[in-house]
């Protein structure tokens, strides 16, 4: 049984071989690590900001973007992980950044005029965008910027689908390859004061916003499914550990029916779409299976999401993903810890498929390689079915 196969099982809440293996984002140190030097992989600040911004300055972006496919590719399979989920086009014209400081940018668009600035602090390895017009200019810049986004049609030519094509060339025939298409919130930003204030007091104008970017994310999945992607993920996050970001009432008017239309458009092609956020959604999940969502990661523990509650209440209605504390016990181990604690979860949650194990987010650079590597070891040990 290959990767693809046991991972559509598990989506058919059935029984596979074994419990399937699912990441978002490995970064360095852990893919450094694996493959013996160092890496493009993942979601930390060296490879998507430092390199990134280095490759767009020097005009060489071309051969950043293959070598970050060349990484992500060795490493799953070196891990012989089950899903891969960063499959995405890049834009053939993407804004070079202008340099002022050693780790920081500042992005302008020459069209609009409209900044924002971005930072890599290399102690955390993170990259975050800082400031930006938005922030500064409040509700009449975004109206400003809305305008600007509708007067565009958005068009394919604009995107390389050269990235994809690797990845479904090279890991897609024996393991399910996932796109990336969610709603696009701006509360997630440098500028969410902006968008939280507009969802209250300019609504109409944040419907705009979202649907602008819905209609280019719509063209985009399609283009995705039809190239031959297996499925779609959502990575906007939702919340935080004490619960969401705004009300529960504000998602179902502003992002559900949203959320709604790419899972409809996925599920027209046989597609699963799969929903990660982090933080504490637990009176946002009757809303998630109702507009249709076939899966749901992370699940993070810190946060009080409980997955054995979650797997009683939503057994088969919702695949779960996720679940390995990454803010504790793969950061402190030891081994025997993460060992007991991979083992727990994997006998509590996945007899009855359904499951796929992975970290309750990332594996971010704060990961200890070796705590990781004895999470997938135990995973292999443990998670053959039927589960003991």
């Amino acid at each position: 049984m290959n990767s693809k196969e046991r991972v559509r099982l598990a989506f058919a809440h059935e029984e596979a071989d074994r419990v399937p293996t699912f990441e978002l984002t490995i970064d360095n140190p852990t893919a450094a690590h694996v493959l013996g030097r160092p890496t493009l992989c993942g979601h930390g600040g060296r490879a998507r900001g430092l390199m990134r911004n280095r490759a767009l300055i020097e005009s060489t972006i071309a051969a950043y973007h293959q070598q970050r496919v060349q990484d992500d590719v060795e490493l799953w399979q070196a891990l012989d992980l089950d899903v891969y989920c960063q499959a995405a086009p890049v834009p053939r014209e993407p804004l070079v950044p202008e340099q002022l400081s050693s780790v920081t940018w500042r992005f302008t668009d020459p069209e609009t005029g409209q900044w924002t600035v971005t930072r890599h602090a290399p102690d955390s390895d993170t990259y975050d965008y800082v400031d930006s017009s938005l922030r500064q200019g409040g509700l009449p810049e975004l109206a400003r910027l809305t305008e600007a986004l509708e007067a565009q049609e958005p068009s394919l030519e604009d995107w390389d689908f050269g990235p994809v094509d690797r990845i479904l060339e090279t890991l897609g025939q024996d393991r399910l390859v996932l796109g990336m298409a969610d709603v696009e919130l701006g509360s997630t930003y440098d500028w969410a004061e902006t968008f939280l204030i507009g969802l209250i007091k300019a609504p109409d104008l944040i419907h705009r916003y979202l649907d602008v970017h819905l209609k280019r994310t719509l063209l985009l999945t399609q283009a995705l499914l039809e190239r031959g992607v297996d499925g779609m993920w959502g990575g906007v996050d939702w919340a935080s550990n004490r619960g969401p970001l705004f009300s529960p009432r504000h998602y179902r008017q502003f992002v559900f029916p949203r959320l709604e239309q790419i899972v409809d458009l996925c599920h027209r092609f046989g597609a699963p779409y799969i929903k990660h956020t982090d933080g504490n959604v637990n009176s946002l999940l009757d809303d998630l299976v109702a507009a249709g969502v076939d899966a749901f990661h992370a699940i993070e523990p810190r946060a009080g999401m409980d997955i054995v509650q979650l797997k009683r209440d939503y057994a088969r209605r919702l695949v779960l993903i996720g679940n390995v504390d990454c803010s504790t016990v793969l950061v402190a181990g030891p081994k025997e810890a993460v060992r007991a604690v991979t083992g727990a979860l994997i006998r509590a949650v996945a007899p009855g498929g359904g499951y796929l194990l992975s970290t309750s987010n990332s594996v971010h650079p704060g990961v200890k390689p070796e705590y990781y590597l004895a999470m997938l070891d135990t995973a292999r040990q443990v998670g053959a079915y039927p589960v003991r």
